[in-house]
């Protein structure tokens, strides 16, 4: 073997390159950690085929013809990688596009049918190495806090970003997902006490979720109804950061959720966006009785002379308030100052997130 064969990079290396030149970033550790991972969820011919496919996404047909493979060839590497979660799949009106994934929000996610103990502690290894560093180190933040919206204070305008009611309510087709995230701790042995099944998706196309081998389709009401038990179990609603074209909303934990723990465990500022309101009290009504205080799993509230005070570290989700037995909490708006406008949509996202990580887009479009 020649010198320049042994420094041909390998197609996970190549897959890892292009999953880092998406806006959302994807961290290389020094003892390649990041490299096993990919190696556990890719054959070598997927991730090759990966680390070649555009962030838009293109036909079968296109993309046959860009990168040279026969088409019935290419099509039934498709459907298996479709199967797998490796790659991001949309229906249009020119039919299917295929496209690369983000490895968070994406492919992560997408092995909730797959994961086992041996990827579990792969992904336990990855995180604590990389500590979330690019993916929830970067601007703007992927995540944004969505208020519990029976707790804000009547006479305040809710902006829709801000309702996860209604980000349910427009949709046309609903499903549930297993939180990857308790499972992937319950399987390296530190299991979760909260309900496993908690993940909302939907979409504004109807039946989405019709043959997904990872969702399991479910009604508006029973939507609502998980959300609302979410609520009721302390965990904290959480969506993309963006004002229009929600799809998702985690219902999370701080033992668990990646998210979360990048700021509780790695002390990560830019892991989410803090809600645009603020736990707010009412003195006279507040009986110190603590129920509130262990229900933060931020360590916001404390407790001096028998009256809750609000910490700084308040991410506005309002659970806490939900077992206030007199109502003294209610969540008021932020000084203005402090609230962080989510860019309009996924595609200004991706503009924004790019420009801050100086990353070209159009090696990836």
């Amino acid at each position: 073997m020649t010198e320049s064969e042994k420094k041909m990079p390998t197609a996970y290396e190549k897959l890892s390159k292009t999953l880092n030149r998406i806006p959302n970033g994807f961290p290389e550790i020094e003892d390649g950690s990041h490299l096993r991972m990919l190696e556990w969820i890719f054959e070598p011919d997927e991730a090759e085929l990966a680390s070649k496919m555009k962030l838009i996404g293109e036909t079968a047909e296109k993309m046959s013809k860009r990168l040279k493979i026969p088409i019935n060839d290419l099509r039934e590497k498709l459907k298996i990688m479709e199967e797998k979660g490796q790659i991001l799949v949309r229906n249009t009106k020119k039919g299917k596009k295929y496209g690369i994934y983000p490895f968070v929000v994406g492919i992560y996610e997408d092995q909730i049918h797959r994961m086992d103990e041996e990827f579990a502690q792969l992904f336990e290894e990855f995180i604590q190495k990389s500590k979330g560093d690019i993916i929830f180190t970067t601007k703007p933040p992927i995540q944004r806090i969505v208020p519990v919206n029976r707790v804000i204070k009547t006479e305040l305008e809710i902006h829709p970003y801000n309702q996860a009611e209604q980000m349910i309510k427009s949709a046309q087709s609903w499903g549930l997902r297993e939180c990857i995230c308790k499972k992937q701790k319950g399987l390296i042995g530190e299991p979760c006490n909260y309900q496993t099944s908690v993940c909302l998706v939907f979409s504004k196309r109807e039946n989405a979720y019709k043959d997904s081998p990872q969702t399991e389709t479910i009604t508006i009401e029973r939507s609502l109804e998980i959300l609302r038990e979410a609520e009721e179990a302390g965990l904290v609603h959480s969506s993309m950061n963006i004002k229009e074209g929600h799809s998702y909303i985690c219902n999370c934990c701080t033992c668990c959720c990646g998210v979360l723990r990048s700021v509780a465990e790695f002390g990560r500022p830019h892991a989410f966006v803090k809600s645009d309101y603020v736990m707010s009290v009412d003195i006279d009504a507040c009986i110190g009785c603590g129920r509130c205080v262990d229900r933060c799993q931020f360590n916001a509230l404390e407790l001096v002379n028998e009256k809750i005070q609000v910490k700084d570290t308040c991410i506005g989700c309002g659970v806490c308030a939900i077992v206030c037995p007199k109502s003294a909490l209610t969540l008021k708006e932020r000084n203005p100052k402090e609230i962080e406008k989510p860019p309009k949509n996924i595609i200004w996202w991706m503009i924004k997130r790019a420009f801050s990580r100086r990353v070209n887009l159009l090696r990836v479009l």
